[in-house]
């Protein structure tokens, strides 16, 4: 089985700050609280949806601020190059979420960390470009926070982002959900298209073949290595009918709780923008085709698409 994945998307920004004002310990609760109802705040004033608490989040933000306080860095990658989706990972986070960080250092603010605290960062965040794209990003769904002082280092504080994401592409075509049944008719289209233009025959629908792409990914959508494997699935297909079945697998995380229109298309790029697969699709021997595309409502979207030849 082939196999092609793209890694979750990571958005990183980094915001210094020598004001002075700022303190020492707090009540870190109160302070997320009130952390995550200002993220709010801003977000419901551009119609976006609110973010919940993680713990999984506060937990990351706060190993992040306290690691870089403890090695002396400031920096989203560690000395040892862990970022902030390796941090999430440790928590207990998801590989396939889309992860985004913020954070803020201050020299000078040595003393206990308040609400006005919060409320000078989070302005400091909203009013810097790459910040505020994190904080109004749509596909996110929870939130973490964490802010920690050092006697002589001063304040260090890290937002941190989780959700699905959003599908990968522009346009009405990745807000355009797509059903299991309409999938096979958008890959055909796209792949044919790209057939044509290279000169071959174009492909044929084939229910069998779909059929075989969907029990390829069970509803569950587990990781592409752990996908079932053809022989098992295929039990009843009518080997003498086919010369030859390729099966070639694609996975993408941070790109959108369901299936989008866009997201066909973007997997047949990305398997065409590979020699190995590309000349399996774009190849003159398959003459039929089967898709699916299933996703687990987190960011992991998982496509499978099965070639067959006839005899």
């Amino acid at each position: 089985m082939r196999k092609a994945a793209l890694f979750p998307i990571v958005l990183l920004f980094v915001m210094i700050s020598t004001a002075s004002g700022f303190g020492q310990d707090g009540d870190l609760a109160m302070l997320r609280a009130e952390a995550l109802e200002e993220v709010n705040e801003d977000r419901r004033a551009q119609d976006l949806e609110p973010l919940a608490l993680g713990e999984d989040l506060n937990e990351a933000a706060l190993a992040h601020a306290n690691d870089m306080i403890e090695r002396d860095y400031y920096a989203h990658s560690s000395p040892d190059g862990n970022d902030v989706q390796d941090r999430y990972i440790a928590a207990g986070g998801s590989r396939w979420e889309l992860v985004a960080e913020n954070i803020s250092r201050c020299e000078n603010c040595m003393q206990t960390p308040d609400v006005a605290t919060v409320e000078r960062l989070q302005r400091g965040w909203m009013d810097s470009p790459g910040h505020r794209e994190n904080i109004l990003r749509p596909g996110l769904s929870r939130f973490g926070f964490a802010v920690v002082v050092h006697p002589q280092q001063g304040l260090y504080a890290v937002q941190t982002f989780a959700g699905p994401g959003t599908p990968r592409g522009t346009g009405s075509e990745a807000t355009e959900l797509l059903a299991m049944d309409r999938q096979l008719s958008v890959a055909l289209d796209a792949i044919n298209e790209l057939r044509q233009e290279a000169g071959v025959p174009t492909l044929s629908a084939s229910q069998a073949l779909t059929d075989i792409a969907r029990r390829l990914i069970p509803a569950d959508v587990p990781d592409p290595d752990k996908l079932p494997g053809l022989n098992s699935v295929a039990s009843d297909l009518d080997r003498s009918s086919w010369e030859e079945i390729v099966t070639i697998v694609g996975a993408c995380g941070g790109c959108g709780p369901e299936p989008a229109r866009s997201d066909v298309r973007a997997f047949v790029d990305d398997w065409t923008n590979q020699q190995v697969y590309r000349e399996s699709l774009l190849g003159s021997g398959a003459s039929h085709l089967g898709f699916a595309l299933r996703a687990n409502g987190e960011g992991k979207k998982v496509a499978v698409a099965v070639l067959g030849s006839v005899r």
